[in-house]
């Protein structure tokens, strides 16, 4: 996964003749209703609502949580934790990919073919595909399916787990710990088909506010854990 990621932010500024230079003005002349080099304001504010919330948000989702409290030692529990926000700053560098990707005509040409609305999420696989070498451009795309799925599958793990203590064990409080176990692994099942199908049916433009909403729940949980 992160060989993926390194991969796509070496290589695409110095494939793309002029780099974010050339990105930047051609972007400008496309007009976007964000804004290119500053944000307008209705956007400026939704971006500054999410990059807080998600900031506060960081160490409180479920797979944070999980990885803090499965951690072998203290030592290693310090060093995870200081190495976490590496991801977030990975995530902001590939974001600015949103812009790169107007310096190259190649990669622009293939995200006419899809529809305006399901564009945004294929920015970085089409950089992978018109930056970098076959073999690579197949390791990054596996790197960016991973990086999905990992996050994906502690969370379902850690809804389970919350399920079966907080609800089901309540209800039937006799319950075995095989039973505590079968309970789990077959809500994380079914929540992995559900989140499956959301993806499917919510359109994609909405994932951006999903992110936001989900920090904003997250974050309710702050207080609790001061």
């Amino acid at each position: 996964m992160f060989l993926g990621v390194i991969a796509i932010l070496a290589a695409a500024p110095f494939a793309i003749p002029g780099g974010f230079a050339s990105a930047f003005n051609a972007a400008t002349l496309k007009a976007l209703p964000t804004g290119v080099s500053t944000l307008k304001d209705p956007f400026f504010i939704t971006y500054t609502t999410l990059w807080v919330g998600s900031s506060l948000a960081l160490y409180l989702y479920p797979h944070s949580v999980n990885g803090a409290l499965s951690a072998e030692s203290d030592k290693k529990l310090a060093m995870s934790t200081a190495l976490l926000p590496i991801y977030g700053i990975a995530l902001a560098l590939l974001a600015m990919y949103g812009i790169l990707i107007y310096g190259s005509p190649e990669a622009m040409k293939i995200l006419s073919l899809f529809p305006p609305s399901s564009r945004g999420i294929l920015v970085i696989p089409t950089l992978a595909v018109t930056t970098l070498p076959e073999w690579l451009a197949a390791l990054a795309l596996l790197g960016v399916f991973v990086g999905g799925l990992v996050p994906a599958a502690i969370m379902a793990m850690a809804q389970a787990n919350l399920l079966v203590r907080n609800i089901i064990k309540p209800l039937y409080p006799r319950i075995t710990p095989h039973g505590e176990t079968r309970a789990a692994k077959w809500a994380s099942v079914i929540f992995k088909f559900l989140a499956l199908g959301f993806v499917f049916i919510v359109p994609a433009t909405y994932a951006i506010w999903l992110q936001l909403l989900g920090g904003i729940i997250i974050t309710q949980t702050l207080p609790a854990y001061s």
